[in-house]
C-alpha cells in the first residue's frame, strides 16, 4: 500500500513540473515580454470580460490568467490523486467508514504542495532560462536597467534654445509643417513627456505623429494632455489602429470609424488632420475597400481630414507604386535614410509631381546604434543632425519625423532645422556605415527571403534584434520577435543557403542565430 501511495506522489509531482514548467512558465514568460492578447489562447475574450470589470486596464490579462490556472490544474490533480488514495485505505479499512472530509486534509496539503512545486518550475523556465538559451527574465531584469546612450554623447552649448527655422509645403493638404516631425513613438508618460513634447511645439514644431499603438494607447494621451490649448495650430497624424495593433485587411468598416474616434477622445480632439493606413505591408491592405469607405464616413462627418499610409517592409517598393497610382491617399510616410531603396528617390519625386502627395521620411537615423555613439562625441555635429540634413537636402521630402523622448533632443533634432547637408556631415555618415558595415540591415530589402527554406523572415529577425543591442527596447524587441511564426531556432540545423545573399554582406547564419539566443531569452 506504501508503494501505491508513493507512485500516486510521485505522478502528482510529474504532472506539477510537466504543468508549471511547460503551461504555467511558458504563460509566465510570454507575459513578462508584454504580448498582446491575441498571443494568449482565448486572448481577446478574456481581455473583453477583464475590461468590462475594470475599464481603465492596460495590461493584457491573459498571460497572467493561463498561468493562474495551469498552477490550479496541478493544485487540483495533486488533491483529487491523494485525497482519492486516502479514501481508498480508508474504506479498505474500515468500510462503514465513509466521510466527504475523509483525506481532505492530506489533499489539501499534497494540492497547495503540487502548485507551490509548479510555480517553482515555471520560475525554472521564465525567470532562469532553464532549458532556454540565456538567462531567461532575471538576467533581462538586470540588464534593462543599464545606462544605454540614446542620443549623442554631449548636449552641445551650440544647440541649446534651438528654433524650427525651415517650414515646407505639405502637398495637396495645403499645409506648410515644421521640417521636423515631433515623432512619439517612445515618447516618456508623466510629466517629463509633456513637458519634452510642449517645449517642441514652443520652440516651433507645428505637426506631429502618433498611434494607439504606441504605449498602448499612451502616446495619444500625453499627446492629448500637451496640446491643450494650442491644437488649432497643429497638424496632428494617428493611424488606422487599435492600442493592441494594426487593423487586418478585412476589418469592418464600423471597426475601422471605431479606432478612430477612440483616438481622438485620446486626443482630446473633435478631429485629426490625418490617418494613416500604418505600416503597410501589402496592396490588399493598403486598397482595403472598407478602410476607404470608413475614411470617406469620418471624412464627411469632419473627424479626419486627410488620409496617407506608411510603410517600411521589403514589399514597400509595390505598395508605395501602388499607393501613387490609386491617387486616394494625400501623404505617405516612408522609411528613407542614407543607403536605403535606391529607387526610392524616384518614386519620392513621382509622388509629388503626379499626385502632389505630401512625403514624410521616417527611420531617418538608419537604426541608430544607440550603443556605440561615443566614438561621435568629438565631432562637431551629431550623427542625428548629419542624417536629418541628409533627408532634408531631398527637395520632394516634406519633412522628417524622428521619435523624442529626452529633453536633449529639442535642441540637438532642431538643430538641424532649415540647415544645409555639409560635407563634415557626409563624413559622419560615411563613418557611421562603416562602424554598422557586416551588421546592420539598413534597407530591409528582402533579398535573401527567396533562399531559406524555413521560410524565416530573416530581415524581421535582424530588426528585431536592432531594437535589443542598438536601441535598448528589449521587452519591444522580444515581444515582437515571439510573435513571429518561425523562429531563428530553424538556423541551427539549416546548411545556411542565405550565406552570400545580402547585397550588403551581412552574415546572415550568424546574426539570426544570434538574434535568436537573445531575444529568446534575454
Amino acid at each position: 500500500m506504501f508503494d501505491r501511495m508513493r507512485s500516486v506522489i510521485w505522478v502528482t509531482l510529474a504532472v506539477a513540473i510537466c504543468a508549471g514548467y511547460f503551461g504555467a512558465g511558458d504563460s509566465m514568460y510570454r507575459m513578462a515580454i508584454g504580448l498582446d492578447p491575441g498571443a494568449f489562447p482565448l486572448g481577446p475574450l478574456l481581455q473583453s470580460v477583464a475590461l468590462s470589470i475594470e475599464p481603465n486596464l492596460t495590461r493584457t490579462v491573459a498571460g497572467a490568467v493561463w498561468m493562474v490556472l495551469w498552477l490550479g490544474v496541478a493544485g487540483i490533480v495533486g488533491f483529487v490523486l491523494v485525497r482519492g488514495k486516502v479514501r481508498q485505505r480508508a474504506a479498505l479499512a474500515d468500510p462503514a467508514r465513509r466521510s466527504f472530509l475523509t483525506g481532505a486534509a492530506l489533499g489539501s496539503l499534497a494540492g497547495f504542495g503540487a502548485a507551490a512545486v509548479a510555480g517553482i518550475a515555471a520560475a525554472v523556465n521564465a525567470l532562469f532560462g532553464i532549458g532556454r538559451s540565456g538567462d531567461g527574465w532575471a538576467g533581462v531584469g538586470r540588464g534593462i536597467g543599464a545606462d544605454v546612450v540614446k542620443t549623442h554623447p554631449e548636449w552641445k552649448s551650440v544647440w541649446k534654445d534651438s528654433h524650427i527655422s525651415g517650414h515646407r509645403r505639405f502637398g495637396r493638404t495645403g499645409w506648410n509643417v515644421s521640417d521636423i516631425v515631433l515623432g512619439t513613438g517612445q515618447i516618456k508618460s508623466g510629466p517629463d513627456g509633456e513637458r519634452i513634447a510642449r517645449l517642441a511645439i514652443e520652440r516651433g514644431i507645428n505637426y506631429f505623429d502618433t498611434s494607439p499603438d504606441y504605449s498602448g494607447a499612451g502616446s495619444e494621451n500625453l499627446m492629448g494632455q500637451a496640446i491643450r490649448g494650442v491644437r488649432d495650430q497643429l497638424f496632428i497624424a494617428t493611424k488606422f489602429c487599435t492600442p493592441t495593433g494594426h487593423l487586418a485587411a478585412g476589418s469592418s468598416v464600423s471597426h475601422y470609424m471605431s479606432a478612430v474616434e477612440a483616438s481622438l477622445k485620446r486626443l482630446r480632439t473633435d478631429y485629426v488632420d490625418l490617418c494613416h493606413v500604418h505600416a503597410v505591408d501589402s496592396v490588399e491592405r493598403l486598397m482595403d475597400e472598407n478602410v476607404h469607405e470608413a475614411f470617406d464616413r469620418l471624412k464627411q462627418q469632419g473627424k479626419v481630414r486627410f488620409m496617407g499610409f506608411s510603410t517600411h517592409t521589403p514589399n514597400l517598393i509595390e505598395v508605395v507604386n501602388a499607393g501613387i497610382d490609386s491617387g486616394k491617399f494625400d501623404v505617405m510616410m516612408v522609411a528613407y535614410h542614407h543607403g536605403i531603396w535606391p529607387a526610392l528617390p524616384q518614386l519620392i519625386e513621382r509622388a509629388r509631381k503626379e499626385q502632389d502627395m505630401g512625403v514624410v521620411a521616417m527611420k531617418t537615423l538608419k537604426g541608430a546604434k544607440h550603443h556605440g555613439l561615443a566614438g561621435f562625441q568629438t565631432e562637431a555635429n551629431a550623427y542625428s543632425q548629419a542624417a536629418l540634413r541628409w533627408v532634408l537636402s531631398n527637395p520632394n521630402v516634406s519633412a522628417a519625423v524622428i521619435s523624442f523622448f529626452e529633453l536633449q533632443h529639442v535642441d540637438e533634432y532642431l538643430a538641424a532645422s532649415g540647415t544645409q547637408l555639409t560635407a563634415d556631415d557626409m563624413s559622419i555618415l560615411k563613418k557611421y556605415d562603416q562602424s554598422i558595415a557586416g551588421t546592420h540591415c539598413a534597407p530591409h530589402c528582402g533579398r535573401c527571403l527567396d533562399s531559406c527554406p524555413e521560410e524565416l523572415q530573416i530581415h524581421d529577425v535582424l530588426r528585431h534584434r536592432m531594437y535589443f543591442e542598438d536601441y535598448g527596447r528589449e521587452k519591444e524587441a522580444m515581444r515582437l520577435y515571439a510573435n513571429l511564426d518561425v523562429k531563428a531556432s530553424v538556423c541551427a540545423t539549416c546548411s545556411a543557403p542565405c550565406q552570400g545573399s545580402c547585397p550588403l554582406g551581412i552574415a546572415i547564419p550568424e546574426r539570426t542565430s544570434g538574434a535568436h539566443e537573445m531575444l529568446s531569452a534575454g
